[in-house]
């Protein structure tokens, strides 16, 4: 493939075409601009104990523990009878996404516009952008992405965005709605509707302006993810669960039955469904399941659903000290908004990991080992906070035990 075809696609996210005719498509452009730039790893794929070698600071995904954990939320979703739109902003891959639909999800959610843009231009239905989209230029991208799928939806908790939407879409002269639910604040207090009037008044604004269709709502209890305890989380749960049912009587009642009421994650999977108000979850980290979410009950029977599937391979850089190493992942290696990472193999029993600067980490030694590591050793640690992490580095090096199998572009990441 020349490589000006290539760079024609990366410019232009077109289908090459010569004299009217399309002679390459933008999704095989696509796909062979990201088989060229794989990175310094990539000669690893296939080689006996590849992963050993991996020029680091580099992520790892662990392909049995990602597929376990995909079919688990599926299993529990259609055991609870919901439907399963994961988060894509957690893995911000196209290829995990569509690992997700083949195993039974509906569709993906996307926390950002170029997140959208990327899963519609790999063929992912069901796309749901659950952030409200509010400027000129973003809005112009969604009604633009809009003509490109017929499985869009997004969110809107302002009559003003409801108003510079359908204005975007009349000048656009599409002859397909667009498809908005109502982002309804259960507690959280980032975005969404205060409160029933101010959700139904949206709702009503939304059905009577031509080219718009009310679809649903959506209710994210963020706050409550990380409550350690079960019990706990499951009682704030359901007082918020009252407010969102408040909110859709009012609906029904007004003739605007909601067909979607979307929310939930990764730590009430195993609490929305009781109260039999959500017709779809939207967890998305369970796929990883890192240092937060190994630290809550997720289930009443405190059994692990899910595995740490996301590391972060690092390699000793000096042992000139007897009470630590440093190896080469440091700050922008591991999202900081949480605890730190947790030394997951290679590292002497007791060791921990304390951050050491913008490329270094320490492993800190227990008192109770005289084990120690040398230089060229390598370690890898489970990741804190897994969204934000991911969203550092350009692909995922995945393996089966010390076999590096493949490596996926993380194509979503980047900013909006």
């Amino acid at each position: 493939m020349p490589i000006h075809y290539i760079l024609y696609y990366q410019m232009t996210g077109q289908n090459l075409a010569i004299n009217g005719h399309t002679v390459i498509s933008s999704t095989l452009l696509y796909s062979i601009s990201m088989k060229q730039n794989l990175g310094p790893n990539a000669p690893l794929i296939g080689v006996k104990g590849g992963r050993t070698n991996l020029s680091t600071p580099a992520l790892i995904l662990d392909l049995a523990s990602t597929a376990q954990n995909i079919q688990a939320m599926i299993q529990h979703c259609q055991h609870t009878n919901q439907k399963l739109r994961p988060h894509g902003k957690s893995h911000k891959s196209s290829v995990l996404a569509q690992r997700q639909i083949k195993a039974g999800a509906i569709g993906i959610c996307c926390a950002t516009i170029r997140e959208a843009e990327v899963m519609v231009q790999n063929g992912i239905p069901g796309v749901l952008i659950t952030s409200p989209i509010t400027s000129n230029a973003k809005i112009e991208r969604l009604v633009a992405l809009h003509q490109r799928t017929t499985s869009l939806m997004t969110v809107v908790d302002d009559l003003s965005t409801v108003a510079a939407i359908a204005a975007a879409h009349t000048s656009s002269g599409s002859p397909n709605h667009i498809e908005l639910l109502v982002d309804f604040d259960v507690g959280l207090h980032r975005t969404g509707t205060r409160d029933a009037d101010a959700a139904c008044n949206l709702a009503h604004s939304i059905a009577d302006t031509e080219g718009l269709s009310f679809v649903g709502i959506q209710a994210y209890a963020g706050h409550l993810q990380h409550i350690e305890n079960f019990d706990a989380r499951l009682q704030q749960m359901a007082g918020e669960a009252e407010r969102l049912k408040h909110v859709v009587t009012e609906l029904c009642a007004d003739g605007l039955t909601p067909n979607i009421i979307t929310g939930g994650g990764t730590g009430t999977y195993d609490i929305d469904h009781r109260f039999n108000l959500f017709t779809e979850l939207q967890a998305g980290s369970y796929i990883f399941t890192d240092v937060q979410y190994n630290a809550v009950h997720l289930n009443l029977d405190l059994k692990v659903p899910f595995k740490p599937s996301l590391m972060v391979q690092a390699s000793v850089v000096s042992a000139a000290h007897d009470s630590h190493a440093v190896i080469d992942a440091g700050l922008k290696s591991f999202a900081t908004d949480g605890p730190a990472p947790k030394l997951h193999t290679g590292a002497p029993n007791g060791a921990e990991y304390r951050f050491m600067g913008d490329e270094h980490g320490a492993i800190v030694y227990s008192p109770s080992t005289n084990a120690r590591l040398q230089v060229g050793d390598v370690v890898s640690c489970l990741v804190p906070h897994c969204d934000p992490t991911v969203n550092l580095y350009d692909h995922y090096h995945c393996v089966q035990g010390n076999h590096l199998i493949e490596i996926l572009p993380i194509d979503a990441r980047g900013n909006p």
